[in-house]
């Protein structure tokens, strides 16, 4: 546990670290949105996490984010247990509805075995979340099944 813990710490101070960075080379003051919404899912593996998203870049058509977060997360029959994660999210538009893409990891420790475990992460869905911030929904399917997530951004 005390493992899942430091890498979640350093998960977390990465994230921090570079919007921190990326905030003072942009111009005109603009700050990043932060997101913040918890997910869950399941097929061939179940999921439930809460999750925080920093905005790493906005473009024209294109925003992208880094995730980190923290909860649960198994292949069914398998291995399975706590854990966190780390990803980057990308949103294609500019108005309420998105495209989305996730990609990343989940390191978790098995519950039986008592070992470190790794899912890769790799979702596609679609997002309502508007520019301005509030509220958040998502749904998504992936290479470990399907989900939805509700939050808020700001």
């Amino acid at each position: 546990m005390k493992t899942i813990k430091v890498m979640l710490a350093l998960v977390l101070f990465s994230l921090v670290s570079y919007s921190v960075l990326n905030a003072q080379n942009k111009g005109g003051g603009t700050l990043n949105k932060i997101n913040l919404y918890a997910d869950f899912g399941g097929h061939m593996a179940g999921q439930a996490s809460l999750n925080m998203e920093i905005q790493i870049h906005s473009g024209e058509k294109l925003s992208w984010y880094g995730r980190g977060g923290v909860g649960a997360a198994g292949v069914i029959m398998a291995t399975g247990g706590p854990g966190g994660l780390g990803a980057v999210t990308m949103l294609s538009g500019k108005g309420n509805r998105h495209f989305e893409i996730n990609g990343g990891v989940f390191v978790g420790n098995d519950y039986e075995q008592n070992e470190l475990f790794l899912l890769p992460l790799l979702d596609f869905g679609y997002r309502y979340q508007k520019p301005e911030g509030g509220f958040i929904f998502r749904v998504k399917a992936g290479i470990l099944g399907v989900g939805i997530g509700l939050g808020y951004a700001f």
